[in-house]
């Protein structure tokens, strides 16, 4: 028996092979038996979610970045549809969805650049957003004020029964927020774009709130040209040989949060031409170094540029928070810039609005003070200004 058991022919382990693989899901999104994949949207620089789509409905998956592991499943469906065998697990969220509570004005930023405002039903911290078009709803009522930051107003979120919240961070259940919506049956989407520290893979994430309103197509577009002008100018200046200097943000409680070569910022710098003084770097926790004024200044005295002062807005104000300030090039120089010249009535940047899926905009005003420094044409950028 165990000697015909070792020579069972290979087109019978084939065939129980095949029974296997056509019967499982697997973690990336491979079709049930039942459920056949008519069709995926796999992004080309994000590697953390993609959207399958089947005969009537379709699943959007967020993946951890590490070992590729769905996190969090939404199955979008219309309402009256039957529970999808192999996906009893998912998020089930009503398709098309008509109501969306928003949690951070970069929800507010992705559903603008797809003409989704209407869809809009309530935001956190209003006059933090840049939008006028969405401000204007807010003030005509049509968009309501559910809270600031992660405190919302659990009450008006539910009267107003949103088909989904966006909300940034895990959807594991374990905060009270998340708890809280559970039991108030609101359907909490958890978006990771701020993960992202590649700019054009953050900027792909237009495809993952698009695909929740069927919007996949604009948002396809929008990133294609983003892409292309991303491109464009990250290989115009890089035929330059010249590489100023840039060191960026300013101290918090006396702690000088620095990025490091694997950081957002720090990519944005290097593509716009310029070296990054803290390029090298490898952080021990996050993406930041904490280091203080000394350490910092060792190093950037004679930096050619100082970007992302935080919330100063001219050069007084840097000066009245700490002296020392003053030692540095850059300031001597005039040459600090800050992305301050789109923002709120109560000071919320554009550049954390729409900036995220805009990167060839921040690209461009980055190269075009690095390399014009003095010469700078006037109105040339959009999201950063010259402190003066």
């Amino acid at each position: 028996m165990r000697k015909h058991t070792a020579h069972i022919s290979l087109s019978i382990l084939g065939f129980l092979l095949a029974i296997v693989s056509s019967s499982c899901t697997s973690k990336t999104g491979a079709a049930t038996a039942t459920e056949p994949l008519i069709d995926s949207l796999i992004p080309q620089y994000s590697h953390t979610f993609r959207v399958d789509y089947y005969k009537n409905f379709k699943v959007v998956k967020i993946f951890s970045g590490k070992d590729n592991k769905t996190t969090t499943s939404y199955l979008l469906c219309k309402k009256d549809q039957p529970l999808h065998h192999g996906f009893e697990s998912a998020v089930r969220i009503n398709f098309p969805v008509t109501k969306i509570a928003c949690m951070s004005t970069t929800h507010i930023g992705a559903l603008s650049l797809l003409n989704a405002r209407d869809l809009i039903a309530s935001v956190t911290n209003p006059n933090l957003i840049c939008d006028s078009q969405v401000s204007s709803l807010i003030k005509a009522g049509q968009i309501k004020t559910a809270g600031k930051d992660y405190q919302p107003d659990y009450e008006i979120i539910a009267q107003l029964k949103p088909d989904m919240l966006f909300s940034d961070g895990e959807n594991n259940g374990s905060s009270q927020m998340y708890a809280k919506m559970k039991a108030l049956g609101i359907n909490v989407v958890s978006s990771r774009d701020y993960f992202e520290q590649e700019p054009l893979a953050r900027a792909e994430w237009i495809k993952f709130f698009a695909a929740f309103i069927g919007k996949e197509k604009q948002a396809d577009s929008i990133f294609t040209l983003v892409k292309a002008k991303y491109q464009e100018q990250k290989n115009l200046v890089a035929e330059t040989g010249e590489r100023p200097t840039v060191f960026c943000n300013i101290p918090y409680s006396g702690v000088w949060y620095m990025p490091c070569g694997d950081n957002y910022i720090a990519k944005l710098i290097t593509d716009a031409g310029g070296k990054f003084l803290w390029n090298e770097e490898k952080p021990i926790n996050g993406l930041n170094l904490t280091l203080n004024f000394e350490q910092v200044y060792q190093r950037a005295a004679d930096a050619d540029f100082w970007i992302n002062t935080g919330t100063f807005s001219d050069r007084k104000q840097i000066e009245n928070a700490d002296t020392k300030f003053k030692l540095f090039k850059a300031f001597k120089t005039y040459h600090i810039y800050n992305c301050t010249k789109r923002l709120s009535p109560a000071g919320g940047m554009d550049i954390w609005e729409t900036g995220a899926f805009r990167p060839d905009l921040v690209l461009s005003d980055l190269s075009l003070i690095l390399h014009y420094k003095d010469d700078l044409p006037q109105g040339r950028l959009y999201y950063y200004q010259k402190l003066k």
